[in-house]
């Protein structure tokens, strides 16, 4: 009996030890996936928000130089720190035309991490990414 509780004991420790690293490690920086020196804008119609954590998502459809509709995905904070920053789904409605600034991909797929957001209103919505933070 004393041999199972030893060993109940030992790995529920190790368990207890190794689980905050698994989180720590699970989490990435914005910079592993954006160009942090060098900032973009990306125009176009909102097709969709997805509210979600642990990064808020904005699709739009955007023109390209050839005058091609691309599709582009911007990467935000939680859906918490928005809210508390002051972002409204009442802001984003669907073929809403806005301007998103921020990082590009560095793998060059048509993706940002968005910085601030402007609204067709002339509002800025502040997103909280910028490199200097």
């Amino acid at each position: 009996m004393k041999i199972k509780l030893r060993l109940l004991w030992v790995l529920a420790s190790l368990m207890v030890i190794t689980l905050p690293v698994s989180v720590a490690l699970g989490h990435h920086s914005v910079a592993a996936g954006f160009e942090m020196d060098n900032e973009i804008s990306v125009t176009g119609k909102i097709t969709r928000m997805d509210w979600i954590n642990p990064h808020s998502r904005l699709y739009l459809e955007a023109q390209d130089e050839n005058g091609e509709t691309v599709l582009w995905l911007a990467w935000f904070d939680s859906s918490n720190n928005l809210y508390r920053r002051g972002w409204r789904a009442d802001d984003l409605p669907v073929g809403e035309t806005i301007t998103v600034s921020g990082f590009p991909a560095r793998d060059g797929s048509d993706e940002i991490y968005g910085g601030e957001t402007m609204l067709s209103d002339g509002r800025v919505l502040f997103a909280g990414n910028r490199a200097e933070y």
